[in-house]
């Protein structure tokens, strides 16, 4: 048996016991060994040959039964230091190893506890990671239907918006085809009856809720006119080539609140014919939703109209209410024409606002061949509403507004072109006849 297990079999792993208490327990086990046997572990020596062979050496040179017992004796007494040192020893290495074996203990009791623990943690976890998980799928689908129902809404509005700008085109193009249906029959009428009858037009809104802004414009006009000169000679328009016909935006001074849109034009026809048929152009009837306002109280050739305009933007549908004023003054070698508009937004263009100005000169060409037209609008973009320039409206609203401005331009162009050519072939026909 070794030193080991005779350790495991006394209660060695209790620290708090006692040496002696340790070598009373070591002493039960006295009986398994000899006395020799225990001499030499202490010794750290075995039972071999040449131990032995050393004894019987000493008692072949005749050594003495005193002599054994006294080096006996003196054997004893040398080795009993020696055994009470490795009892001292093992006593240490036994508590050395209790100690060691409670330090495991308490670390393999903690390990299982933080096993314990973690395994609870992660078990809570991924419960409520499939809980959300779980949350959120059921939070998709329900998004996914209200997107379904707005996408199913915004397409029955759309339709219902076309069926309705369909519905009114069509009601324009019969009321349009009524309007010539009845003008011919009162035609007719009028070359059976009477040749002063009169076929009937639209009738003028005598009392306008917007008089008080007419009144306004008409009270500007003047001032206007007095500013042609310099407001010309501040703008490019005097650079422009005389074929020059294109109307587009111009530059203006980095602190303008306004933006200007000029263009000039040439034609062949005389001076004199273009200043008798200038205040004959119309760019408002061919619209199809305006009035004409009546301002007969108002001195000079001066005319007010009422138009009405409708756009989209996106998917939203706005309106454009424009109050359109126009003045000729007929100089001696020109005719200046003053345009004064104020435009309303509604629906998507709700609480934005614009106010125009437009200076027309019509006079010879330099080289006196031909009559040039030249022409300067600024606009000046408002918005009473505080939500107006949220995404970019007031742009898109300006920008409507100038290129509704550069198709009346372009539009007033061809039909002077129109009656001026008119002019000239009835001129030519009247001429054959009376040579005929």
């Amino acid at each position: 048996m070794t030193d080991s297990t005779i350790l495991d079999d006394i209660n060695a792993a209790d620290s708090a016991i006692t040496g002696a208490d340790l070598l009373v327990s070591l002493d039960r086990y006295t009986t398994l060994f000899s006395d020799t046997d225990i001499e030499l572990q202490l010794l750290d020596l075995t039972p071999g040959d040449n131990f032995f062979d050393s004894l019987e050496d000493e008692r072949h040179f005749g050594a003495t039964d005193s002599d054994s017992k006294s080096i006996d004796t003196e054997s004893v007494a040398s080795i009993s230091p020696r055994v009470s040192e490795a009892e001292n020893i093992r006593m240490k290495d036994a508590i050395r190893r209790s100690n060691y074996r409670q330090k495991r203990k308490a670390e393999k009791f903690d390990l299982q506890l933080k096993i314990q623990e973690l395994t609870s943690q992660l078990t809570a976890l991924q419960m409520k990671k499939e809980a959300d998980k779980a949350k959120s799928g059921l939070g998709s689908v329900s998004m996914a239907v209200w997107k379904a129902l707005a996408d199913r809404h915004l397409q029955a509005r759309l339709v219902a918006e076309e069926q309705q700008r369909r519905l009114r085109e069509a009601i324009e193009r019969r009321s349009a085809l009524i309007k010539d249906m009845g003008a011919i029959v009162c035609q007719r009428l009028s070359q059976e009856h009477s040749e002063s009858y009169v076929p009937p037009r639209k009738k003028s809104r005598v009392e306008s809720p917007d008089m008080k802004l007419y009144g306004t414009f008409v009270k500007e006009l003047d001032d206007a006119y007095i500013r042609t000169d310099s407001i010309f000679s501040q703008s490019e328009v005097q650079m422009l080539q005389t074929d020059d016909s294109n109307y587009g935006m111009r530059a203006v001074p980095k602190k303008a609140n306004y933006y200007e849109l000029a263009g000039k034009k040439t034609t062949p026809f005389p001076f004199e014919r273009v200043r008798l048929l200038i205040d004959r152009v119309s760019i408002v009837e061919n619209r199809t939703s305006y009035e004409k306002i009546d301002l007969s109280d108002v001195a000079g050739h001066t005319s007010a109209f009422k138009c009405r305009f409708e756009t989209r933007l996106g998917d939203a549908v706005g309106c454009l209410i424009q109050h359109v004023l126009l003045r000729y003054y007929k100089e001696a070698d020109r005719v200046v024409c003053i345009c004064r508009k104020f435009t309303e937004g509604e629906g998507v263009y709700a609480g934005m606002h614009a106010d125009e100005t437009g200076w027309n000169v019509i006079e010879r060409c330099a080289n006196g061949a031909g009559t040039v037209i030249k022409s300067i609008f600024r606009y000046v973009p408002m918005s009473f509403s505080t939500v107006a320039s949220a995404d970019g409206k007031l742009k898109k609203f300006t920008d409507k507004i100038i290129s509704i401005g550069e198709e009346d331009c372009q539009t007033c162009g061809r039909k002077l072109e129109a009656l001026l050519l008119d002019d000239s072939l009835g001129d030519a026909c009247q001429r054959r006849g009376t040579i005929s």
